[in-house]
Order: structure tokens, then sequence, then C-alpha cells
């Protein structure tokens, strides 16, 4: 970047600010290559910003699914194991840990999840007003499409190959 540019002589430089603010035209989101030219550009973000924001929470639900399935198939692989009643006092204080190809899926998951937010939080450090509202509004609704699953002692219908389970989710349901 030359001189010029980092005095704020060049019409093509970034705004930033540190505080508040509502820029919309040569706003610059993370990078100088993320430069807005246009009010179409601003809109742009702030609807990309958006649904990053709800995949987000569709990455977090899937996290959620997969570490019920991995679980699922661990109680019915301890349920029909072949050791019969002498095991059965391990069985119940067994605690279930990944595999190591499991746990990798999980990781995926999880640097998913953890590098989306870190972005998104580099974006809202802008403190650009349209931007941060962008993102409240994706977990907004993000979280009301994919976290039903999440209320403790709800029940869970999903479907697999194996057919549709009802699972309780957390806490102890009482009728």
């Amino acid at each position: 970047m030359s001189d010029n540019a980092t005095m704020g002589d060049d019409p093509t430089t970034c705004k930033l600010s540190m505080l508040w603010n509502w820029d919309t035209v040569d706003a610059c989101f993370i990078s100088e290559q993320w430069h807005i030219h246009t009010l179409r550009q601003y809109a742009g973000s702030l609807i990309a910003l958006f649904f990053i924001v709800v995949i987000l929470e569709g990455v977090r639900r899937l996290a959620r699914v997969y570490d019920r399935y991995i679980l699922r198939r661990y109680q019915f692989r301890l349920a029909n194991s072949s050791l019969a009643n002498m095991a059965q006092s391990v069985r119940n204080n067994r605690p279930f840990k990944p595999s190591f190809f499991q746990q990798f899926i999980r990781s995926v998951f999880f640097f998913c999840q953890f590098s989306i937010g870190y972005l998104l939080m580099l974006a809202t450090m802008t403190h650009n007003g349209g931007v941060i509202l962008s993102v409240f509004g994706g977990a907004l609704f993000g979280f009301l499409i994919f976290g039903r699953d999440t209320v403790p002692g709800a029940a869970v219908i999903e479907t697999s190959d194996y057919g549709v389970y009802l699972e309780q989710v957390g806490g102890s349901s009482k009728a």
C-alpha cells in the first residue's frame, strides 16, 4: 500500500472506524479485498453475512445430530454385545469414547464452527451497524430453524437407514 493510500488521499481507500458507524460505500470488512464500492455490494454483503450465520447454526445442528448418532450406535452395540449378564455392571458404567475417525469428524464440525465464528467476529469488529444487525438477524433465523433440538427434556425425532428414532434429550421428563 502506498503512502497516499494510508493518508486517506486515495478515493479508493477503505473507511475503517473503531466507533459505531453506518458506512456503506468504501467500507471494508475483514480485509482490503472485501471493499464495498456500491450500495448493491453493501446489501449483498449483508445478505451473505446473514446466510453465513444461518449456515453456522446448521453446522452446529449437524454436529449435535452426529454426536447423538455415534452415541446411539455405541449404545446399540453395547446392548447387543455377546457378553451377557456378567458384563452388565461394566456396560452400565463404561463411558463412551469416540473412535479416532468419529473424533476426526467431530473435529471437522468444530473447525467449521470455530472458523466461521471467528470470521464473523472479525466482520462485526468493523462496528458497522448493518453488519452487526445482519449477523444478529442470521443468528435469530438460524436458531429458529435449527435450534429446536436443544430444549432440555424434549423428544428428538430423527430418521436414518435403521428407521425412526425418538429420543429424550437431556434432563428428565416429568409428567
